[in-house]
């Protein structure tokens, strides 16, 4: 199954990160932990994960997003070919030209200000952004 990590909310709640998702929980029983994706009412869908009591396990996984994931590292051009596997020919040929799609793909990406991936085998190099959470407390 997947690895996944665990974070805190906004409200210093648990949070579960699996594949770019954040997940959090959505009732406990005495032998696993239902957790929800963040985004099931706004979207309207059941992404889902299951674990055990311990959170040590990923007994279920419910891959079905219908949203991409938040913080991704897929290629421009990946992400280009996931959304126009469902179109029609003809809702193709009105885009436009490739070169400005991935522009604005790419556009997008900077204002959410994610950092870049470090390349540096040593990793002396790391980005304050990756080291730091969302309440700007040092990790690393």
């Amino acid at each position: 199954m997947s690895t996944f990590t665990f974070s805190k909310t906004e409200k210093n709640k648990p949070l579960l990160i699996c594949k770019g998702f954040d997940y959090t929980i959505d009732k406990t029983t005495n032998d696993k932990t239902y957790w929800k994706c963040e985004h099931v009412r706004k979207f309207k869908y059941k992404g889902r994960i299951h674990t055990n009591c311990t959170h040590t396990i990923l007994l279920h996984e419910n891959d079905n997003h219908n949203h991409p994931a938040l913080n991704s590292n897929e290629t421009t051009q990946n992400v280009i070919n996931y959304c126009l596997m469902n179109l029609s020919d003809n809702a193709v040929a009105r885009l436009p030209d490739f070169k400005q799609v991935k522009r604005n793909i790419q556009n997008c990406r900077g204002k959410n200000d994610l950092p870049e991936i470090p390349h540096d085998n040593t990793f002396n190099l790391i980005s304050d952004k990756l080291t730091t959470t969302k309440r700007n407390s040092m990790f690393l």
